[in-house]
């Protein structure tokens, strides 16, 4: 499996964080004069925001979503029909 499919499946695995409401948008690229914000459609987005108000998006992702637990609450429990993946420490 190759980087970029691994970083496809962790991104989107990293949705279910409670944390990250805003992940699963699907606005696209907005332009907005010489500015341009970024397309939230691919998985992984997470919006947090500044103490003056201003959006910061930022690229949420997981390690693993392998366990070996079966914890029935989690998305990435072991009985979870999903695709697997892990980054290794190098990537």
């Amino acid at each position: 499996m190759d980087l970029q499919q691994k970083l496809t499946i962790l991104a989107a695995a990293a949705r279910y964080d409670a944390a990250c409401a805003s992940s699963g948008s699907t606005r696209g690229t907005v332009s907005s004069g010489p500015n341009t914000l970024g397309n939230t459609a691919p998985s992984g987005i997470c919006h947090s925001y500044t103490a003056d108000g201003r959006c910061v998006s930022l690229l949420k992702v997981l390690y693993t979503n392998s366990c070996i637990y079966d914890c029935a609450y989690c998305a990435n429990r072991s009985s979870a029909d999903c695709p697997r993946a892990s980054f290794t420490p190098a990537e």
